[in-house]
């Protein structure tokens, strides 16, 4: 999956050019830069392919939640529902805010199950911030109604979904806010990255003042010049990284395009095994295939078919095991609660109404997780090893007792 797969002359190129002509800065040397700004023409690039009215590029996915969370106007205290499957900075992003994150269940789509959602809405909840997990689209039609019902805001967490849609609209632009993550592991990535995407104009301004210390940016006057909007902080992108992102998005589609080629030469090598079924996807042909991802009948047969495509040489994971993306593991959340209860954490603001997170915690979750088995897609894929994936989907098909 991860975009530097194709890293090539191209991005070579584009580097070396910001450095040839020392620019390495996105908004100084206004006089001397020849008008050229390549993380300004990364933003409007996006904006326009997403089909979004502003995008915003910070300096990685985790600062796009935090910026766009302080830009939205929330209180201290207020609650934000999201999904306890989801990579740990959803949540840290929110508590770094002053929020409270309200975890409820995920439903067979792995992301948030929008009837969970309705039970955990109270007189403190703002927002809904569904998470489009391992490259396919949460269920937005259901949480845009719940969120016009009960006068919410709705936020998109699609650090994890960067070229998905859903009947047609890209993730990350069917909320107030959507954001991206271009860090590694994605299938667009510039090192580190991340981008915020908005159809908001006051809001696109407050994120744009807040990511960069206030700064009122200005090309015609120099940096330091101009007047101070707000207090705020750093979470600039470099130019390095905006020219990087410019090859890069003109190479998405085909990267997207051969994932999809390399899944469906794996599932139809394997063909049709009764019992074994595929994640639901609430929008199937909008989905990314960065991974193969099947719900097993039960635990047990999720372990042995586990064990069986490990001894083939192609793995699979396990999704109730990862300790990054399932909140079952985060031990520091609950210490975190723990001390603001007890009043003795000294950087957790006015934030004192945390839920006490257990690790019994949702059982509909930890019931779909512990039946995943989980096989990566690359953008580069050998005949080699399709092939070696599809002879261990099929043993592990065998020896969960399915064929």
């Amino acid at each position: 999956m991860p975009g530097f797969e194709i890293f090539d002359q191209k991005e070579i190129d584009a580097v070396a050019d910001v450095i040839k002509r020392k620019m390495v800065h996105r908004y100084s040397f206004v006089r001397t830069r020849d008008e050229i700004y390549r993380c300004e023409e990364f933003e409007n690039a996006v904006a326009a392919k997403m089909g979004a009215k502003h995008c915003l590029a910070v300096s990685n996915g985790s600062a796009a939640l935090f910026v766009a969370l302080k830009a939205s106007g929330l209180e201290p205290g207020d609650e934000v529902i999201t999904t306890p499957f989801t990579f740990i900075a959803s949540v840290e992003a929110l508590l770094e805010c002053g929020l409270v994150p309200v975890l409820a269940e995920i439903d067979e789509t792995l992301n948030l199950d929008p009837k969970s959602v309705e039970d955990y809405i109270t007189d403190r909840t703002r927002a809904i911030m569904p998470v489009h997990m391992m490259g396919a689209s949460a269920d937005m039609d259901a949480f845009s109604e719940i969120c016009t019902d009960h006068g919410l805001y709705l936020f998109e967490d699609a650090c994890q979904a960067i070229g998905v849609k859903y009947h047609g609209k890209c993730s990350g632009t069917m909320g107030k806010w959507g954001t991206y993550s271009l860090d590694p592991y994605k299938v667009l990535t510039v090192g580190e990255g991340g981008l915020i995407l908005t159809d908001d104009e006051s809001l696109y301004r407050r994120m744009e003042y807040y990511h960069d210390h206030g700064h009122m940016h200005s090309k015609q006057i120099e940096r330091g010049a101009e007047g101070k909007a707000c207090l705020g902080f750093n979470f600039r992108m470099s130019e390095i990284q905006g020219a990087m992102g410019l090859v890069q998005l003109s190479k998405l589609d085909a990267a997207l395009e051969r994932m999809k080629n390399n899944r469906d030469r794996i599932l139809n090598e394997v063909g049709n095994i009764e019992g074994l079924k595929l994640r639901k996807c609430p929008d199937a042909d909008g989905e990314a295939a960065m991974n193969i991802i099947y719900l097993l009948p039960d635990a047990a047969s999720a372990r042995k078919f586990q064990s069986a495509a490990k001894e083939i040489g192609a793995p699979c994971g396990n999704f109730s095991d990862n300790t990054w993306h399932y909140a079952r593991h985060w031990e520091v959340l609950r210490e975190y609660s723990a001390k603001v209860r007890a009043g003795s954490c000294h950087d957790c603001g006015e934030n004192n109404l945390l839920p006490l997170y257990r690790p019994n915690e949702w059982p509909v979750t930890h019931s779909i997780l512990e039946r995943t088995a989980v096989f990566g897609i690359d953008i580069c894929m050998s005949d080699e090893s399709i092939s070696l994936a599809a002879k261990a989907i099929k043993a592990g098909a065998k020896a969960a007792g399915l064929n």
